[in-house]
């Protein structure tokens, strides 16, 4: 018994001896967490894009509505040059008020609508050679008109129309009045303010110039 308990004290400041000198194992050092971040990256998004304005279709008309129609070198809307007075009449399904032979006037939403026949003015079929529009005294400013691809009609201010057509030519009427005037080949699209500073009249002609009157329109 006296030599296990020798044993058994060796062994123990053995075991103290180690502790000590700093022999006995040391507790492992915790192992770094690693954290990682995902960043998704960004979408790159499209620009918006502004939708192309839909051009005019000078076919495409309401006859019954002229906020509809197109004012062009060709006419505004089914007032076309060319034409004759019996077919527009027709198409428009109204009687017109015909002061002399070859000028038929109709009246629409405080506008009045004139068409004028060539130069033998007593045959039916001759063909129009001007046509316009003209704001009478129970026009409407917020009515819708017809207009030019760019937005011009009876209504609109002299600034407006030199904003839209900064080239636009000018000559003096009869009267002295300044006259606006687009050329085509073959007719001539003219704004008359009438010394205001609205468009009072839209006539599309044949002519380089309008006419003084037709028949009192």
């Amino acid at each position: 018994m006296k030599i296990r308990s020798g044993l058994a004290l060796a062994v123990l400041s053995f075991a103290v001896a180690l502790t000590a000198s700093g022999c006995s194992a040391a507790d492992p050092a915790p192992a770094p967490t690693v954290t990682v971040t995902v960043t998704p990256s960004a979408t790159a998004s499209a620009e918006p894009t502004d939708s192309p304005a839909p051009t005019p279709d000078a076919d495409s008309y309401d006859p019954a509505d002229p906020g509809t129609w197109l004012v062009s070198l060709d006419g505004i809307g089914p007032m076309r040059l060319g034409g004759t007075l019996p077919a527009l009449q027709t198409e428009l399904g109204l009687t017109p008020d015909t002061c002399r032979a070859g000028v038929d006037s109709y009246s629409l939403d405080g506008l009045a609508y004139t068409a004028v026949s060539g130069i033998d003015e007593s045959d039916p079929q001759a063909p129009i050679v001007a046509v316009r529009s003209l704001a009478v005294d129970s026009f409407d400013p917020s009515a819708e008109v017809p207009r030019t691809a760019e937005g011009i009609g009876v209504g609109s201010t002299v600034a407006e129309l030199q904003s839209a057509y900064p080239m636009i030519e000018t000559y003096q009427n009869r009267g002295g009045e300044t006259v606006y005037r687009i050329s085509g080949d073959e007719s001539t699209i003219n704004f008359e303010p009438m010394g205001s500073d609205e468009i009072v009249i839209v006539t599309v002609t044949t002519s380089a110039e309008v006419a003084p009157e037709y028949c009192g329109a």
